[in-house]
């Protein structure tokens, strides 16, 4: 399987092209998601607008990742060296992640996808799994328990490596709802950290890697997953285009933007035909597949568990 053999080279070129407006659009849209919400709770404060803000917080941390993992593959500016700097400051620094630590994890998992060295594999590595056990990670996640583990260790990372830029994000943020006479509303963030951020992170990235046709294939048709998203799915669980995992995988470059329109192009000459497990009709769908039992599940076990799932920006 190879790009070219679906694509011309003016097609190609095509796609490959970010968009610097595209870019400032998509990076307005999530801090304004941000800013809203930290608004509706704090002028109108209660338990309905708390559990909406926060939500909608968490949502944007997802969003926010999804626009790091862009920039990582200089695919979210057109003008090149505005990728860099634009993702340590906006999208990584107040998510609490290494710009330059999660590019060099995330092109390995690109260069091993569908190999036994995928960095990426201990995320996805237990699926299908019983019903039981996904109502016991699910539980985890909403209860707190793999929050609290997860930004326990990105809050000591932030410390252990000194990401001043992360603290001076967030006193940013502290300092504009302080000035604006809602400083409480900053905690949003950190409950929607704990409590809302892992399970949308989980279905995510089962929609992306988990329970596919081969997860030990290179052809991307099967060890990766497109997942049909509404708007519910794109505000809280698939942000900013990265539901199109399948078309990412098979052609990394293209600016997220671009992948719906991949997407139609690809299915229309055939890509999908004889790969219906790389489609996925709802995140619904995608926890159903994830349960269960499959007789030919590779053996993954030697490879063991990732150490914070909110590393997994993939």
């Amino acid at each position: 399987m190879k790009v070219s053999d679906y694509l011309s080279p003016q097609e190609r070129a095509h796609f490959r092209t970010p968009s610097d407006r595209v870019a400032v659009v998509q990076v307005l849209v999530n801090y304004l998601i941000m800013a809203g919400a930290f608004a509706l709770f704090g002028l109108w404060p209660g338990p309905v607008t708390f559990v909406i803000s926060t939500a909608l917080l968490a949502g944007r941390f997802v969003g926010l990742g999804i626009l790091n993992h862009d920039a990582a593959h200089n695919a979210l500016f057109k003008t090149k060296w505005l990728n860099r700097p634009v993702a340590r400051w906006l999208f990584a620094a107040p998510t609490l992640i290494d710009y330059d630590t999660y590019r060099n994890g995330h092109l390995s998992h690109h260069r091993h996808a569908g190999t036994i060295k995928d960095p990426d594999l201990p995320f996805v590595r237990s699926y299908p799994v019983e019903a039981a056990s996904m109502r016991r990670k699910l539980t985890r996640d909403l209860t707190g328990r793999t929050g609290l583990r997860d930004t326990l260790y990105l809050v000591g990372m932030t410390v252990k490596h000194l990401r001043w830029r992360s603290l001076v994000v967030h006193a940013a943020i502290f300092g504009v709802l302080y000035a604006t006479g809602m400083p409480w509303a900053y905690l949003l963030w950190w409950v929607g950290l704990v409590f809302v951020v892992p399970v949308c992170l989980r279905i995510r990235v089962m929609g992306e890697h988990g329970n596919v046709p081969n997860i030990l294939s290179r052809d991307a048709r099967h060890h990766a997953r497109t997942t049909t998203a509404g708007w519910l799915a794109r505000t809280f669980i698939a942000p900013n285009y990265v539901n199109y995992h399948c078309e990412h995988h098979f052609f990394a470059g293209v600016p997220g933007h671009k992948l719906p329109e991949l997407h139609r192009l690809l299915r229309q000459r055939g890509f999908y035909d004889e790969h219906p497990g790389a489609l996925a009709p709802s995140y619904l769908a995608v926890v159903r597949e994830c349960i269960g039992q499959r007789p030919d599940k590779p053996d993954l076990s030697e490879i063991g568990h990732g150490k914070a799932s909110l590393s997994n920006m993939a």
